[in-house]
């Protein structure tokens, strides 16, 4: 198993300033019309993340972290939250889930008071973390008790080596990691883990977690 990844804080400030300045991604758009081959793969994602929220969701206090353009948020309950530190997909996500409140926040500071959500997900966001372990803490905190965490990440395997083939991703972008399950089981530790699967052609982790 990789060791967690304690970079500097100049390292970690030079990623997320990739994303607050220079990433333009839309997924909505990649999912909702074909933009290539990662389409397919964004739609498989999106439905088995509103089939994981529709069976384990509790309550409807909702926070989306790293909500992006709204792919996601846009199939939460009325008043859900969304954070991203990308001023352009705020802007997006509030176009297309006008239902809820979004706002810019650092998943990795989360400024809300403890158990103040039911249900957060994190879908496709911790890959890019620099220190993921903080994002995990700060959404256990966030938790309410029995409250559930649902998200996914990349699992360490060999359909991301033709992550090149994508018409639309950044090439340049400064930090994605693949997970190994032990990997990501310990970097789940903070919650109880009640189901983790690997979909899409065993690409990908989705998983259930739950606030004792």
């Amino acid at each position: 198993m990789r060791k967690p990844l304690r970079l500097d804080e100049d390292y970690n400030e030079y990623v997320k300033d990739f994303y607050r300045k220079i990433e333009d991604y839309d997924w909505v758009k990649a999912t909702d019309t074909t933009v290539g081959l990662e389409s397919y793969l964004h739609r498989y994602r999106s439905r088995r993340m509103e089939s994981l929220m529709q069976r384990y969701g509790k309550g409807d206090r909702y926070l989306d972290v790293g909500c992006g353009t709204g792919l996601i948020l846009r199939r939460m309950p009325a008043g859900a939250v969304g954070i991203d530190l990308n001023p352009r997909h705020l802007e997006r996500a509030a176009k297309h889930a006008p239902h809820a409140h979004v706002q810019s926040a650092d998943a990795e500071k989360l400024p809300f008071a403890d158990g103040q959500f039911s249900t957060v997900i994190c879908t496709e966001v911790l890959e890019h973390l620099v220190h993921p372990e903080d994002a995990v803490a700060g959404i256990h905190r966030v938790l309410e008790s029995g409250g559930r965490f649902i998200g996914s990440t990349p699992r360490h395997a060999l359909l991301w080596r033709f992550r090149f083939l994508s018409s639309t991703h950044f090439h340049n972008e400064p930090f994605h990691n693949e997970f190994e399950e032990a990997e990501l089981r310990e970097l789940l530790k903070p919650v109880k883990i009640l189901l983790l699967e690997k979909k899409f052609f065993r690409s990908t982790f989705f998983f259930v977690c739950e606030k004792e």
